[in-house]
């Protein structure tokens, strides 16, 4: 998909492909700096920045 989720919503993705959307935001590593969506490709934003995630630790 060459569309950014901006335009994808807009184009109503959310009622017409829902498991098309899923997969674009799954296990997110992307944020959108303009609109705050999130995906897991940047290709799929038009502002992004890597999400930083902190490894937990576990309880023992």
């Amino acid at each position: 998909m060459s569309k950014k989720l901006c335009k994808l919503v807009s184009d109503d993705i959310l009622e017409n492909d829902i498991k098309a959307y899923t997969k674009l935001v799954n296990e997110a590593r992307f944020v959108c700096k303009k609109c705050g969506r999130v995906a897991k490709d940047e290709d799929n934003l038009c502002k992004p920045k890597a999400i930083k995630v902190k490894k937990s630790k576990k309880a023992d």
